[in-house]
């Protein structure tokens, strides 16, 4: 306890700064939570084919994310360093070459998706039926230039220690989404698809919101007028540098999850569906170490951007340390009580048992799971963003796919071999994150 209060008393005002962006942000992590939490839920009323559509109609998605995550990570490590050295000038620029750079990249998304999907979906599932997932994936689809402004906003803002305004932004999100879905899948009885038309929705709100707030109000600044658009070879080239690494760390991460959640399908209906449903649960503390991370993107990128590098290097191993507390109590919880929390999700007796084992299997990884995604955030934050390309594709295609090939092909250990793999592979990148880290080569890196 004497150690707690002396470390508060001499990073006080670091910590104060890590929760003014953390917490927000993971109140609207958690938010998120549960958006996927309620849509489980209303979906799962539909039966387990139901989860199973909504989790494939999913998955093409988030293999694009990557992205518009590049574009921001861009965005935050520019606008960061700008915010940091009071330049507010070079911190608009970042704001407005991410949007011309992300959202005509959401629109040639959006027409893949619908022109091609059934294709995308057919490679995925073989298996599987596809024609619930194949409607929703199409009708998200038309959410995704939404998708794209909104992540590159919700890093902006949290940048400049603003992270406030996208947790009220996906708290109302929350709100119209649990309305929208009950409307469209219930009442209007649209199923599957409701739920996908109500998620586009939902996005398109907090579009709007932030477009208000940053076009009309104008009170931040990272606010934008229609000179701002206008193409900065320069800045874009920067915004590339920093963000095209982390797009091919995304994308392969991406790829690589599409290639395990194919051998996970391949389980059968029900074992894929305990596997969504143990995603989602884990999700509650995956989201709090997520709010550490992008506090320690923002803070070490600020810090450099202010020449303060002992400063960076602290706000990188605080965030580290707070987030490994709180993610370790979480691990406790998916110890001690998993089928509690997997009944929250589904009262399905085939499926309770196998995610409840799952989420018991992942418990013991979250303070590694912590090291990982707090490191490899301030490694961002940095502009030092090949070192996580490299250490995430090793740790995707030398270490988890080939080892859940073994583990469910050759082993037959079914969903526990899954996540089993997942363990050593979180595993493997904490520690390579925290070498990385420690070595401090990426204070000499330029944004």
């Amino acid at each position: 306890m004497k150690q707690i209060r002396s470390l508060w008393r001499e990073n006080r005002s670091e910590i104060l700064s890590i929760f003014t962006i953390a917490l927000p942000t993971i109140v609207d992590m958690f938010v998120q939570t549960l958006l996927g939490f309620f849509d489980l839920i209303m979906v799962g009323r539909l039966g387990p084919e139901a989860i199973a559509s909504v989790g494939l109609g999913t998955a093409p998605i988030l293999t694009v994310i990557p992205i518009f995550f590049a574009i921001s990570v861009g965005t935050t490590a520019m606008v960061s360093r700008a915010f940091g050295a009071k330049n507010y000038n070079e911190a608009k620029e970042g704001m407005s070459q991410s949007l011309i750079l992300g959202v005509p990249a959401a629109f040639i998304v959006t027409f893949i998706f619908i022109i091609f999907g059934k294709n995308i979906l057919g490679i995925i599932s073989k298996n599987q039926p596809i024609t619930d997932a194949l409607s929703y994936l199409k009708v998200v689809s038309l959410g995704i230039p939404f998708l794209c402004f909104n992540i590159i906003f919700s890093y902006g803002f949290r940048s400049i220690n603003k992270a406030k305004i996208p947790m009220i932004n996906n708290t109302i999100s929350i709100f119209s989404n649990i309305l929208l879905n009950y409307i469209f899948i219930f009442v209007l009885n649209l199923g599957v698809f409701g739920a996908g038309v109500a998620t586009t929705i939902s996005r398109g709100i907090v579009t709007l919101i932030f477009s208000f707030l940053i076009i009309y109000k104008k009170n931040y600044c990272i606010a934008l007028s229609k000179k701002d658009f206008k193409i900065n070879k320069e800045i874009c080239r920067r915004l590339l540098k920093v963000g095209l690494p982390s797009a091919g760390e995304q994308g392969i991460f991406r790829i690589g999850m599409l290639i395990f959640e194919a051998m996970v399908i391949n389980l059968g209906t029900l074992q894929y569906a305990a596997h969504k449903i143990a995603l989602t649960a884990e999700s509650f503390s995956f989201n709090l170490g997520l709010g550490f991370s992008v506090a320690g993107t923002a803070l070490v990128g600020q810090h450099l951007g202010a020449k303060q590098y002992q400063e960076a290097k602290k706000a990188g191993y605080l965030n580290m340390f707070l987030a490994m507390g709180v993610m370790t109590a979480f691990g406790f919880i998916f110890m001690i009580f998993p089928k509690f929390v997997i009944s929250m999700f589904t009262k399905e007796q085939s499926i309770v048992p196998m995610a409840s084992s799952a989420l018991r299997i992942v418990s013991i990884a979250q303070p590694i799971l912590a090291v990982s995604m707090v490191l490899s955030g301030a490694l961002r934050g940095a502009g030092d963003t090949k070192s996580v390309l490299w250490i995430t594709s090793i740790g995707m295609f030398l270490v988890r796919i080939p080892l859940t090939y073994l583990f469910l092909y050759i082993f037959n250990f079914g969903l526990n071999g899954a996540w089993m793999v997942m363990i050593v592979d979180l595993t493997y990148r904490g520690l390579a994150c925290l070498y990385r880290f420690r070595q401090g080569k990426w204070r000499y890196i330029e944004v």
